[in-house]
């Protein structure tokens, strides 16, 4: 009994839980001033989300998100001038909250 008990932790340490699980982007993003980019956000369980900063929009702009299906959120990214600049986004789960972070590199 004790032995099946063990297993069963081992496997529930083991493998991910489906409901806690969330895919941020790359962090990085390369883009051609003028170009738009879509940087994804993947989750099972989001229940909101939100633009924590919004970066210089003199180098990129990010465009609110829009769900394309249940687990995904899509941002669109603009290079408006040459730079660097940083958005952060928030995001909150019926179980968990985490954050993801993206660097945009805007070239000429």
């Amino acid at each position: 009994m004790m032995t099946r008990f063990c297993c069963y932790v081992f496997l529930a340490l083991l493998l991910p839980s489906a409901a806690w699980a969330h895919t941020c982007g790359p962090q990085t993003l390369e883009v051609k001033k003028g170009d738009t980019v879509e940087w994804g956000l993947n989750g099972s369980d989001f229940i909101e989300f939100q633009i924590a900063e919004k970066g210089d929009p003199l180098v990129a702009k990010i465009v609110p998100p829009m769900k394309n299906d249940e687990r995904d959120v899509l941002f669109k990214i603009v290079g408006a001038g040459s730079g660097v600049t940083n958005f952060k986004i928030n995001w909150d789960g019926s179980s968990r909250r985490g954050t993801c972070y993206i660097e945009v590199n805007v070239k000429e």
